[in-house]
This record gives C-alpha cells, structure tokens and sequence, in this order.
C-alpha cells in the first residue's frame, strides 16, 4: 500500500473508533430504560418496532402497538392481547418509543444494550491493555539493559508462556478465579504482555547499535537523557502500533470469553454475552447476535487501520 494512504486510514481508523466511544459513553444515557415495561410485551420485537408508552399515575406501565384514543379513556392491549380502557385521568403520559435494532426475549431494547455492553467490553480490553503494557514493556526493557543472564531468563520465561495456547491460558485462568470484569481485566493483562515485551526487547537493542546513540554515549550524555531524546521517541511508534492491534485481540478474546459463560456474568451486558443470549434463539431473533457481532467487528477493523495507518507512518519516518 502507498504511503500516502496512511494518514487516510488512520483518520479513517480514529473516526471509527471515536464515534464507538461516543455512543457507547452516551447513548445508554439517552436511551433510559422503561419503568415497569412487562417483559413478556416486549420481547422479541423485530428491528424498528414501533409501540406506544402509556404510563399511568399509581405505577403501572402498559405498552402496545396500537392505542385507541377516546373522550374520557384510552384503549391499550394487554398481556394475552386483552383489551384495557383506562381513564384519562388516570394517565401520567403517553408516548412512542421505537426499537431500532428491536428487543431481546427479556423485553430489552438491545440498542441500548448494544451501547452498554460497548462500554463495558472497551473498558475491560483497555485495561487489560494497560497491564499488558506496564508488564511487557518492563519486561522488554529489563531484558535489552541488564546482562546477559537476566535477559536470557526473561526470555527464558516470554517464551514459555509463549508456548501454552493463549486461550487455554485464558480459560484456566478464568476458570480457577470467580468470574466478573475486575477478574477478566487482570486475565486477560497477564496473558497478553509477551508479545510486547519481545517488541520493547528488539527495538532497544536494535536502537542501542545505532550511530545516535553511539555518539551520545561518546559524548558523555546521562543515560536519562539517552532515553529521553532516543530511545522514547522510537519506541512510540512501534509500541503505539502494537497496542493498537492488541487491542483489537483484547476485544475478541473478551467477546469469546463471554460467548463461553466463562467472563463477566451474563447478567451484566457485554458485546460477548449478547451474541451468546442471541444465539439461543437465532432462528426467532436473528438481529439478537448479529448487531452485536457487527459492532465487534467494525471495531476490530478500525483498530486494524490505525495499527496498518501506524506503521506506515513509522516505516516512512525511518
């Protein structure tokens, strides 16, 4: 690909992701959900259903498709589709809400439950990300600045973890603690750093050879400033990179943790525990799982044009 076409897709990439954040952050927000809503009314509804909200003053909440409007009472259907006349006077307030990605079997509007399961799947991947990072890239720099001993154990130990299946990895570790966002968050840190820490290991070396840094160290420069005018700025762009795609994988190991039972509870929405409740009924509500699994994977693919705009923008840079 041209190098010209780098800033296009990370604009393109950051565009993406900015709007997820926003209406993952927002919308659930906007979207409060209804009070008192009968579930066995709302369940299942298809994409774009449109109802009518009738909330009454001692409480009750009715919904139907049709409202029936008259001079002193107004017609709704209830549950078993039975015809109920209830006075104006009675009435709080009327008003339409409509499903735009329709309702799950438990009366739920799943856009909202779309947005909060975002929020709550990009919070856990970013802060597994963080953990990753702070381990990896202490491990890495470690390895490249002690001696050849120490850097031969951390080695040693990156590949032996490298060694087991990261899902096995993640199951066992899920498994033996109790399940819940704090849990997975910590898994999922400590099974994601060894790549990065052979990354921050190979760029210092690599870094540590060039002629800069020779002549620096020539020169007499402290080695906190060695690092602040040469070894940092080089390792933004790798390390920004790498993070950027790690990411995305967070992502899709927190989705398939939660589509297994074995992440955070389904009580609590996750993009992952939306498709896996979407996949028991798939044949009744199609759009239950794959709404959700769409939104994984726009993310994912926006991730991959900022890791992809990145690393063109660090190879030019050289």
């Amino acid at each position: 690909m041209s190098l010209k076409a780098a800033p296009l897709r990370l604009t393109a990439g950051l565009g993406m992701i900015g709007l997820i954040i926003l209406a993952c952050g927002v919308g659930p927000w906007l979207l409060r959900p209804l009070p008192g809503m009968d579930p066995a009314r709302a369940a299942l509804l298809p994409p774009g259903s449109r109802v009518t909200v009738v909330q009454c003053r001692n409480g009750a909440v009715y919904m139907s498709p049709r409202v029936e409007k008259g001079a002193r009472a107004i017609a709704v259907l209830g549950p078993g589709n039975r015809r109920i006349e209830i006075e104006t006077a009675q009435i709080a307030r009327v008003f339409p809400h409509r499903y735009w990605l329709g309702s799950d079997r438990f009366g739920r509007d799943l856009l909202r439950e779309s947005l909060s399961g975002g929020r709550i799947s990009l919070a856990v991947a970013s802060l597994a990300l963080a953990i990753a990072l702070v381990i990896g890239g202490g491990i890495g720099l470690a390895a490249a600045t002690s001696g050849t001993l120490v850097d031969t154990l951390l080695m040693r130990l990156v590949d032996a973890f490298l060694a087991f299946p990261i899902l096995f990895l993640l199951i066992l570790a899920v498994a033996l603690f109790r399940p819940g966002p704090s849990t997975l968050v910590v898994v999922l840190g400590l099974t994601s750093w060894m790549g990065l820490a052979r990354l921050v290991r190979g760029q210092v070396l690599s870094l540590r050879q060039r002629d800069f840094v020779q002549a620096a160290r020539v020169a007499g420069s402290p080695w906190w400033r060695i690092w602040e005018l040469h070894y940092a700025p080089n390792l933004v762009g790798p390390v920004a990179q790498d993070a950027a795609l790690r990411l995305g994988d967070l992502v899709l190991a927190e989705a398939t943790l939660s589509y297994l039972g074995l992440g955070i509870p389904p009580s609590t929405p996750t993009w992952g525990s939306l498709v896996a409740e979407g996949h028991k009924v798939l044949l009744q509500g199609w759009w239950l799982a794959t709404f959700p699994g769409i939104a994984i994977a726009v993310l994912v693919i926006a991730l991959a044009l900022v890791g992809d705009g990145l690393q063109d923008l660090v190879r030019s840079a050289r």
